[in-house]
């Protein structure tokens, strides 16, 4: 009650409120046009963490700037986000092809993201058909690398590739690979690449059966994918997202789920909603029986459920297994790649000794530093050899570190 008498008081007298912030400022500038965004004040005149259009039905958080928090947006019938609690916010780059585009997948993993109150914002370069060598020398998915700060990209190769003779990986896979995961580290200090481990088609590989006898068969062809793109994550420091081992584990106890569409290749919905809880437990590393169903997807509670059940066991279960860890392990703020004590919560970064390990892991404090030191020399302030009366005096330390003393007369 007492916001709406405040909201109301703003409009009867807006002199007497603008210019104190810039929310209540919006207000006082509000030209009263019919289905005109007005943004909402908490009693302070801060912008209130949720944002509501009332005449287009849409919701989204905002910052304390009042700037909107991407992948926050949720339109009419969607509900509202939950603004209140600490947002958890990815930013994430998506490189592949159609395994990606099909069904919108990006889209499903932000949407199943935001029913647990968590965000992403996200970019794409998906080319039908596209390798990863391919990806290299398009100008998009590099700009889009180099652009930065990304918490996530993700590499999918084709979906054949992988399943190849080894010479041909070797040849025409892992060098592409190696190749962007060398540029993403070059611009992103604080990213974790993902390698998107796809599955084996629904029959095998016919089209290269004759040549190539391995992939004739799903197993055949799934096995390979599988034992590649292992070695590619391995190789290069990076995560795995294993979407086709959530398959073949569907496959193997033959549970009742329409994973292909209809060229027995590219996922169905149903398998691309696999996907998608498979990233989503890999981005955030939370128990996806968690994730709540929801029925507008079309795909009952019970196959949501089972979904959610082999994702926990065969990812959530073993995230090690895949190099899944969080980007920000004892969650103080600094990314793995540039916490100087990664285990321990420490987000000050204290390096008194200068070792490049956090003093909170190396043991060392102050009185620790200095009772082990020994003084070598002691200069003026012009670098001469200093006298013991000299009101400056610059200390210097067998650990090359320098100590400046005042004395007072």
């Amino acid at each position: 009650m007492l916001k709406k008498i405040f909201i109301f008081l703003i409009y009867l007298f807006p002199s007497f409120f603008f210019s104190q912030t810039p929310c209540l400022d919006a207000i006082a500038n509000a030209t009263g046009l019919i289905g005109e965004f007005i943004p909402q004040c908490d009693e302070d005149g801060s912008y209130s963490p949720l944002q509501c259009w009332s005449s287009t039905g849409f919701c989204w958080c905002v910052d304390e700037d009042g700037n909107e928090i991407p992948g926050t947006l949720l339109g009419p019938g969607n509900g509202v986000p939950n603004c209140v609690e600490s947002l958890d916010t990815l930013k994430v780059l998506y490189i592949g092809n159609s395994y990606i585009a099909n069904n919108d997948l990006p889209n499903i993993i932000s949407s199943i993201a935001n029913s647990m109150g968590d965000y992403i914002f996200f970019e794409s370069s998906l080319i039908g058909g596209a390798t990863l060598q391919s990806h290299t020398s398009n100008i998009n998915t590099n700009n889009l690398i180099m652009d930065g700060d990304w918490n996530y990209i993700v590499l999918q190769e084709q979906s054949q590739y992988p399943s190849f003779p080894m010479w041909q990986v070797v040849q025409d896979v892992f060098p592409y690979a190696n190749q962007l995961c060398n540029l993403i580290d070059q611009y992103n200090e604080c990213n974790e690449t993902i390698f998107f481990m796809t599955w084996g088609r629904e029959n095998g590989d016919q089209s290269n059966c004759d040549s190539w006898p391995p992939v004739c068969t799903y197993e055949g062809m799934d096995d390979l994918i599988y034992e590649r793109y292992m070695m590619m994550a391995n190789d290069n420091n990076a995560i795995i997202n294993p979407v086709g081992a959530v398959w073949r584990h569907i496959r193997d106890y033959e549970y009742d789920l329409d994973l292909y569409s209809s060229d027995g290749s590219h996922p169905s919905f149903l398998g691309s909603y696999v996907a998608g809880v498979c990233f989503y437990t890999t981005f955030f590393q939370k128990n996806p029986l968690e994730i709540p169903w929801n029925n507008k997807y079309g795909i009952s509670e019970n196959e949501v459920s089972l979904i959610h059940e082999v994702v926990k066991q065969v990812v959530y279960d073993n995230l090690g297994e895949w190099n899944i860890i969080s980007n920000d392990i004892d969650d103080d703020g600094v990314c793995n790649n540039l916490d100087n004590c990664p285990d321990v919560y420490n987000p000050s970064q204290e390096d008194l000794n200068l070792d490049n390990i956090g003093d909170i892991c190396d043991g060392v404090n102050i009185n620790d530093l200095y009772k082990h030191k020994k003084c070598i020399n002691i200069i003026d302030i012009l670098g001469r050899n200093s006298s013991i009366n000299e009101n400056i005096q610059i200390h210097i330390f067998d650990d090359v570190s320098i100590k400046k003393k005042f004395l007072v007369e």
